[in-house]
């Protein structure tokens, strides 16, 4: 994004022709990185060097950079490689300080003349990351649809990890095939970077596409070589005036150090150029008691058994507890949608109970999904309202209700009147502390072809931007300053319309790890809840867990079921949450606007304890945190019944009384 003036100055050298003859090498070099590409009639980057390390396979990554699909005024569908064209070589491209190379490649689509697809890599003169763009050539009313652009192969050590943006982050494997992918937005794909880490640094692979448009970063095992790939579908709109242009740059570094460092050093920096990003915590406004909210319950339904332990819940726990509450309306769940009301006999006196209590109530609803069997999709055409395939069908889900559930398109003036008539319903007749909207930060964006929608044809960014015109309008008309919008799961580029995100479906087993990514580049703009889906049971440590990992990770605390948590049989672990909710409380500078630096093991008396269905883990862990006012402090939990003697890295010697945190300022 920081260089777009300089490559906008660098496509009209193109056009002009101005342009140097190619050597036998095509080299970009700064201080920083070196790229290394044949000049030749084959294309082929030979060599990427950074930090002194080579990134790409021996004989470099000679898989081809580029796939488009196409489609014609007839309906021809090609769907071409760079085999299928003709190669015109490289030419360098220098302008403003910015040093670029662009190769050219010519396709037959029609009986005019072949039409170019050019790929630019530039290179800043201070720059760490080179770019990557790509535009193409087309037939009068022809359009390019789909496209993996860029391709780029480069070594696997046998050690490496891959690192995606699931969830909070997680950690897999890369073995010699297969393929991780991240997709974007969503809940496996809340932030558009992918990483390779291991014991020699860490390769960095993400688009810097402010806009929030649809892809899938990808990293394909083949043998000793990972493949990263971006792959999209594209708007209508990106194929204009004869030209398809990308509408964003995506970039390729390497460092020396692990992926935290990697993060922190280029996308972190990235974010703040966003409108999503742009602001912390102190700079935007949130609802008050959405920053005061310290756990979550989560009750289900307004059956007398269910209201007796959410009253004994609250009790217990205090004044300031949020609910996120289900099963609040008289239909099956995930059934019916968007048509909640007649809430159950008894709800609205339970949510009037339990605001008694000092609870603040967030009832579910679906953003997204639309039953076709429902009298309001008839009535008001919800099928015109609907995301239409390019073959003109609906996009339909099916989840444990096993009802076929449409999914709309929010750009849809029909769907969003539907979603205002709702929430406003909602605030006025159940008189809730605001809403709790699925989907919109978990389910992945879709390609529309709707003729008559308010959007381009295909993919791009007019989902998300469509969700934010919405939801805009909702907290000006209907929710104001002190009724709450949350959502589910964190894709960044909804984190300023939402004033919490549940963030809850991160995998994770024996072999697949967690770790704080979302956290690490946005603990200080984005309030957030849960760690994960509750276990069934708490016995085997699991919830004390959950319960450490969210407070270290700046988490809010909690989402359980209060019948599940007052049994006798989870009375400790109903006081661990007390505790560290008490605790969480108290250290408001950190974990409200303040910066997750990273998780600390510490040392010493520190055994471990398996966690089944997550990893086996020290019984103690730390985080350093920085506060608001810059000051660091590390947080110490201890889950286990004993009290532990630890020693933290900086040498200090602590001990951490059983199931309780401390705060060490630094």
């Amino acid at each position: 994004m920081k260089h777009c003036l300089l490559l906008a100055s660098l496509f009209l050298t193109a056009a002009s022709g101005a342009a140097e003859p190619p050597t036998e090498k095509l080299v970009l070099k700064n201080d920083r990185a070196e790229l290394v590409f044949s000049g030749g009639k084959t294309f082929l980057f030979e060599s990427y060097r950074s930090e002194g390390a080579e990134m790409l396979p021996a004989g470099g990554s000679a898989t081809h950079p580029w796939r488009l699909v196409y489609r014609g005024v007839n309906g021809e569908n090609p769907n071409l490689l760079p085999r299928n064209g003709y190669y015109d070589g490289g030419e360098r491209l220098d302008t403003l300080g910015m040093a670029a190379l662009r190769f050219t490649w010519r396709v037959h689509l029609d009986g005019g003349p072949a039409r170019a697809v050019r790929v630019t890599v530039a290179l800043g003169a201070d720059s760490e990351l080179p770019e990557w763009r790509l535009d193409a050539d087309l037939p009068e009313g022809w359009v390019l649809t789909e496209a993996e652009f860029p391709r780029i192969a480069v070594a696997r050590p046998r050690d490496a990890k891959g690192i995606l943006p699931v969830g909070y982050g997680t950690e897999y494997a890369i073995g010699n095939s297969g393929r991780l992918q991240a997709r974007y937005p969503s809940c496996t794909g809340t932030m558009q970077l992918v990483m390779m880490h291991h014991a020699g640094g860490t390769a960095y692979f993400a688009a810097e596409d402010g806009r929030g448009c649809g892809k899938c970063l990808c990293m394909v095992s083949e043998g000793n070589a990972v493949v990263f790939v971006q792959q999209m579908t594209t708007s209508y709109a990106w194929s204009d005036g004869g030209r398809f242009v990308l509408p964003w740059p995506t970039v390729l570094g390497f460092s020396r150090g692990g992926w935290q460092a990697a993060a922190l050093r280029w996308y972190r920096p990235f974010t703040f150029e966003t409108r999503w990003g742009a602001r912390t915590l102190a700079d935007r406004p949130v609802v008050e008691w959405i920053r005061k909210a310290d756990m979550w319950l989560r009750p289900n339904g307004a059956e007398p058994g269910a209201r007796e332990a959410l009253r004994k819940a609250l009790r217990f726990y205090g004044r300031g507890v949020g609910l996120h509450w289900y099963h609040w309306h008289a239909r099956p769940f995930d059934t019916n949608y968007p048509e909640y009301f007649p809430a159950q006999e008894g709800f609205a006196e339970a949510v009037a109970e339990a605001q008694r209590l000092g609870a603040r109530v967030t009832p579910y609803i679906n953003g997204r999904l639309w039953d076709p069997a429902t009298d309001s999709y008839r009535t008001l055409h919800g099928s015109e309202a609907s995301c239409r395939k390019a073959d003109g069908t609906l996009y339909t889900e099916v989840y444990g209700s096993k009802v076929p559930n449409t999914v709309t398109c929010p750009s849809s003036p029909v769907w969003q009147e539907v979603l205002r008539d709702l929430n406003r319903r909602i605030l006025a007749e159940l008189k809730t502390d605001g809403v709790y909207m699925d989907q919109i930060g978990c389910a992945g964006s879709e390609a529309c072809y709707a003729p008559d929608h308010p959007h381009a044809p295909g993919g791009g960014g007019w989902w998300p931007a469509a969700y934010r015109d919405l939801l805009e309008g909702m907290r000006r008309g209907l929710f104001g300053s002190d009724r709450a919008m949350t959502t589910e799961e964190c894709a960044e580029c909804y984190i300023d319309l939402f004033d919490m995100m549940l963030v809850v479906n991160s995998p994770h087993n024996a072999s697949v790890r967690m770790v704080p990514l979302f956290p690490l580049i946005y603990s200080d703009r984005c309030i957030y809840s849960g760690y994960t889906y509750i276990p069934w049971r708490f016995d085997d440590g699991s919830l004390r867990f959950i319960t450490m990992k969210s407070l270290l990770w700046g988490s809010q605390l909690g989402w359980v079921d209060p019948e599940m948590l007052m049994r006798e049989e989870n009375r400790l672990d109903a006081e661990f949450l007390k505790r560290l909710s008490a605790f969480r409380r108290r250290q408001h500078d950190l974990f409200v606007g303040g910066r997750f630096l990273g998780e600390i093991v510490p040392r010493g008396d520190n055994p471990r304890r398996e966690i089944p269905n997550y990893e086996t883990t020290p019984e103690v862990l730390a985080a350093e945190w920085e506060s608001r006012s810059g000051r660091r402090a590390c947080v110490v939990v201890n889950m286990g019944d004993t009290a532990r003697g630890v020693e933290l890295p900086d040498g200090r010697r602590i001990t951490v009384p059983a199931l309780d945190a401390i705060r060490i300022d630094r």
